[in-house]
């Protein structure tokens, strides 16, 4: 019977940790997998959201994204020989146009990581008061290691979050994946009131100027300067002006102001 499938709009060391953790998974039966393919599952998550159906090449960039403190292999034949492990696993398939999508059980897992990684997110800048930027790293420590019952008090003790600090939605709590009237901040209209709906959270560097400038979900922000032959905008947040690439405008989501 065919798996049901979820449409989606190394160095030799690293390889060797992949096979020996999912050869752990395989023999086992546990029931949670293994953290290298937690990250998997998350990257194809996420891809999903962003409505991204990827190659290996694709899906190749993703996984380099991740933070290098998670020992994963980034060559192509090293993400192309963990799609096949996944794919016996009936975590994914890869269709005849050589795209990889999640199927019913791949998707499932997906949302668990993502959910425990966003809220692993809002425990690190709530709870213990570290700074945005470095969020998205230390969730990548904690988020395998969640149970059941602490990702139920977690959540408990956030007072419930539908949104990661950086804006994308926590699995099952309700928030839709983006409003419809969402836009990326290249396209804002110049003088117009726009209010963060979403940030990338992969850059800590980056992560760094915007929350500086208070660039961060539910701020308000305006296009006051955009010049698209020099590839560059100033944009006037709470705290001040500043200036930014139309490529790093892209990566930011915003919704008009009510």
């Amino acid at each position: 019977m065919s798996q049901e499938v979820i449409p989606m709009p190394r160095s030799r060391r690293a390889v060797s940790r992949a096979d020996r953790t999912a050869d752990h998974e395989e023999a086992d039966g546990l029931d949670r997998f293994s953290a290298v393919t937690e990250n998997y599952l998350l990257c194809l998550y996420r891809l999903w959201e962003d409505s991204v159906t990827p190659t290996v090449t694709q899906l190749t960039d993703a996984i380099k994204q991740l933070p290098p403190t998670e020992g994963l292999g980034s060559s192509v034949p090293s993400v192309a020989g963990m799609t096949r492990r996944m794919q016996k696993q009936g975590l994914v398939d890869v269709g005849s146009d050589k795209r990889i999508r999640l199927t019913g059980k791949g998707f499932e897992g997906g949302e668990d990581i993502a959910r425990r990684h966003r809220l692993a997110e809002w425990l690190v800048v709530r709870l213990l008061g570290m700074d945005l930027h470095c969020a998205h790293i230390e969730a990548h420590r904690l988020e395998h290691g969640i149970s059941g019952e602490l990702e139920a008090k977690l959540r408990e003790r956030l007072g419930y979050p539908e949104k990661s600090p950086f804006g994308r939605p926590i699995p099952g709590a309700g928030a839709p994946q983006l409003p419809a009237n969402c836009i990326t901040l290249d396209s804002a209209v110049k003088g117009t009131e726009y209010i963060i709906e979403r940030i990338p959270e992969e850059d800590s560097n980056l992560l760094r100027f915007l929350d500086g400038a208070q660039i961060i979900p539910e701020s308000r922000v305006s296009v006051a300067e955009a010049t698209a032959y020099l590839g560059v905008m100033t944009v006037a947040t709470p705290r001040e002006q500043v200036s930014m690439g139309f490529s790093v405008a892209h990566q930011i989501v915003v919704r008009p102001a009510e």
